[in-house]
């Protein structure tokens, strides 16, 4: 069996992975799969009972885990090999191209129609609008794109980690100024969707970026206490300083000193950011905690490989549930279907199938590419070329 299998995953190979990186993506992955399932097809009087609101203020942390995860993930690749990011090398193009591919994609899930001659002729302001809305992907694809372009400028490590610190707390600090600002009026739409929510983005600059550019700052000073031998001091440090910070911000938060006039509190208060950043910092930590559990002689044994997996293949799981749970321009998702039916008996089921099926996705996808590099990589270009080419030429 699959589950009873113990997989020999070896820390010291050159393709070595940061398990509790992965980790940390699962867990995110799981409760994203249920929160998604749960927020499409509950029925509306579930949804609008007094526990539903603590399941979705849970929930809020699913985003910062993805993002953070990501600003990690960006950061410990990057510093393990530094000099092959500073100019414009295999590695950097490679990593240019998936970015790219990100942006892609968030936006094909927002298309319209799935034919560029009807988008030109037939899509109203509304279709567009809908069409640039800012999602995770591009929120993740743009901010590691500018973090790529500044290591090329600024050189070094703690240049990079520095202005990072800068920026996460400016970006923190300033979001909800700038969610009150209509930048829609003065900049074109497609830009002013990365700034704030007006467009009805869920995951703009402000505040999404902040978690990224903390992942990265995290990764630096895990990788420089690892070098050190400092690594299982600093995670501890983490748990002590994280549960400090989420007091600290809970009482700041019931604060009567009010610093801003009217905002999203729970999207962009500083307090509630801060929050979900030390919670999430927390939860990275104690990922980490076990992998080491996992580990013995230099060696992760794992009993069940399939959750690192999962968490190696979040971007295919993300888009592949979007797409059946709330369908695209060419499918209808189960929200066409079952949307505002379900209990949370029911809903819960259609979860665990989800999870399942999620699970089988992305080890298939996961083995393909392992086992027949070439042979995917060949088959992802002609499936993207054929799908490229049907836009373009469909006449509507």
């Amino acid at each position: 069996m699959m589950f009873q299998t113990v997989t020999h995953v070896s820390l010291t190979t050159k393709a070595q992975r940061y398990i509790f990186i992965d980790l940390l993506r699962f867990s995110a992955i799981v409760f994203m799969l249920q929160g998604h399932t749960f927020d499409a097809l509950l029925s509306e009087s579930v949804k609008h009972s007094r526990y539903f609101y603590l399941h979705d203020f849970f929930h809020g942390f699913v985003a910062p885990m993805f993002l953070f995860s990501s600003g990690m993930a960006f950061g410990v690749s990057t510093l393990k090999k530094w000099q092959d990011h500073l100019s414009f090398t295999p590695a950097v193009r490679r990593r240019v191209t998936r970015y790219f591919s990100l942006l892609v994609i968030g936006y094909a899930l927002h298309l319209p129609f799935f034919s560029l001659n009807r988008i030109l002729h037939d899509g109203t302001p509304g279709d567009m609008a809908a069409f640039f809305e800012v999602d995770a992907l591009q929120c993740i694809a743009v901010t590691l794109l500018f973090l790529q372009m500044l290591i090329m400028i600024v050189r070094t490590e703690k240049r990079l980690v520095l202005i990072a610190a800068i920026l996460a707390p400016l970006v923190i600090i300033f979001s909800p100024i700038v969610w009150g600002i209509p930048f829609e009026h003065t900049l074109p739409l497609w830009f002013s969707s990365y700034l704030n929510a007006d467009n009805n983005s869920w995951f703009p600059l402000f505040p999404w970026s902040a978690y990224l550019f903390c992942g990265v700052i995290f990764a630096y000073v895990f990788v420089q206490a690892q070098r050190n031998g400092k690594d299982l001091l600093l995670m501890k440090r983490v748990v002590v300083v994280g549960s400090a910070m989420i007091v600290a911000m809970v009482l700041l938060a019931n604060s009567p000193v009010h610093l801003y006039g009217p905002h999203d509190f729970w999207k962009v208060n500083p307090s509630i950011l801060l929050l979900r950043t030390a919670v999430v910092a927390m939860m990275a930590s104690g990922m980490y905690f076990v992998e080491r559990v996992m580990r013995r002689d230099g060696t992760i044994h794992v009993p069940i490989k399939l959750p690192i997996i999962m968490g190696s293949e979040s971007l295919v799981i993300y888009v592949a549930h979007l797409l059946i749970i709330y369908g695209s321009v060419v499918n209808d998702g189960l929200v066409y279907s079952l949307g505002g039916k379900l209990s949370i008996a029911e809903a819960f089921a259609v979860f665990l199938l989800m999870l399942v099926v999620m699970s089988a996705v992305a080890y298939i996808w996961h083995n393909t590419k392992k086992n027949f590099r070439r042979e995917s990589a060949v088959v992802k270009l002609a499936l993207t070329t054929v799908l490229l080419l049907y836009f373009v030429v469909r006449p509507y």
